[in-house]
């Protein structure tokens, strides 16, 4: 297959484009790590500081309310890890319709179907960061470029597709 010289330039920088977003997108995964860490280790020495007291409940209660926190935030952690295993792998090629690894261009908005990151500010250009399991992606999953949609009662497009 020949590629005109603009198609070619085209899918190069939409490649370009997502090799960049998956990076961006892999170090504000790591920024969350770090944070969720930081806040496992401090309840760690809540912990260890949490003295027992002559009123035993109290301190249980306490005790209890550090390890909740804690389980709540390796959930997290978790979460994350699997959207850091995710982005790794995801597909950074030319993609023809909607589905995950998509770089969708609609009307105003850049939309990557990647992870549930939310907005990240790339080269100027505000790009949001959804899963394939977003409501707005269930409703144009499989379309190409050019097709659209119904979406909350508004009419979408989809301009162009990486």
């Amino acid at each position: 297959m020949k590629f005109k010289q603009d198609e070619a330039d085209a899918f190069e920088t939409g490649v370009a484009i997502k090799r960049k977003l998956q990076q961006a997108a892999l170090a504000m995964v790591q920024e969350k790590v770090d944070d969720l860490n930081d806040q496992i280790a401090a309840l760690h020495e809540a912990s260890q500081s949490e003295t027992k007291s002559s009123a035993g409940d109290k301190y249980e209660t306490g005790r209890e309310s550090i390890n909740q926190s804690r389980s709540l935030l390796e959930i997290q952690l978790s979460l994350i890890g699997q959207w850091r295993n995710k982005l790794k792998k995801i597909r950074i090629g030319s993609i023809s319709q909607v589905s995950e690894g998509a770089l969708i261009e609609l009307s105003g908005a850049l939309i990557w179907v990647a992870v549930p990151l939310g907005k990240l500010e790339l080269e100027g250009r505000e790009i949001q960061l959804v899963s394939e399991n977003s409501p707005l992606i269930q409703v144009l999953v499989s379309k190409r470029e050019g097709e659209g949609a119904v979406f909350r009662g508004q009419q979408i497009e989809i301009l162009k597709i990486w």
